[in-house]
């Protein structure tokens, strides 16, 4: 199951966890951090593009690790970030799976300095027409990946990130619709970073602009801990 989500866990976690204050490496860096602070907390829809294979969702974002991303039906896979785990609830076989933040890569962005000394990441800041855009060069496990973040130049909104992982392949994912997070409602955001469950057929709550969601079980699921 981690395969299956790890591509979009990659430039999710990216949006969480670049806010940390303490990797001041340039001034591209500090540039990124504040755009990302001046954006955050934000509500967006998005359209994810990977090999001609689209996928629309919704995602928000409070910073501090903490996030939430759902998929239009009929994709009901839940992607919650709680600040301590990156967690994947797929409902058709009732499985879910924790993956921490302070292991493997997710490790490598909290601890920056350590990417920096092993040369392992590098960021660039062009402005192209109306975009600002940050490119980032990592190197993880001795796989080079590039990816480059948009904001407006005028607004400094966020208007997406795409991910290469080859010369010709990569994932892209357009926001669509963009607001502030906000809400006043305090039972909403004590359940909205973490599974809640649904006295529905379909397992857990979901709080996204998507009706109509139907989820036909499999026999034989779950709980995964990595």
């Amino acid at each position: 199951m981690i395969n299956r989500y790890m591509k979009n866990v990659l430039i999710y976690t990216l949006m969480l966890i670049f806010l940390i204050k303490k990797c001041f490496s340039n001034d591209a860096h500090i540039n990124l951090i504040s755009l990302l602070e001046m954006n955050y907390p934000l509500e967006f829809t998005f359209e994810q593009n990977y090999n001609n294979d689209k996928i629309n969702g919704w995602m928000v974002i409070a910073g501090n690790g903490m996030a939430r991303t759902e998929f239009a039906p009929p994709n009901n896979n839940l992607i919650v970030a709680d600040g301590k785990w990156i967690i994947f609830y797929d409902p058709e076989i009732d499985r879910t799976t924790y993956i921490p933040l302070d292991k493997g890569i997710f490790k490598a962005f909290l601890k920056p300095t350590a990417l920096i000394a092993d040369k392992m990441f590098q960021i660039k800041e062009t402005k192209d027409n109306n975009k600002i855009i940050f490119t980032l060069d990592l190197n993880i496990n001795n796989v080079d990946q590039n990816i480059k973040i948009y904001f407006d130049k005028i607004s400094k909104n966020l208007l997406g990130w795409k991910l290469y992982e080859s010369l010709d392949g990569f994932i892209e994912v357009k926001i669509i619709n963009y607001k502030k997070f906000t809400t006043d409602n305090n039972k909403l955001l004590s359940e909205i970073f973490k599974l809640t469950k649904s006295k529905s057929n379909i397992g857990m709550q979901y709080y996204g602009p998507y009706d109509g969601r139907t989820v036909k079980k499999f026999i034989g699921g779950g709980k995964l801990n990595q």
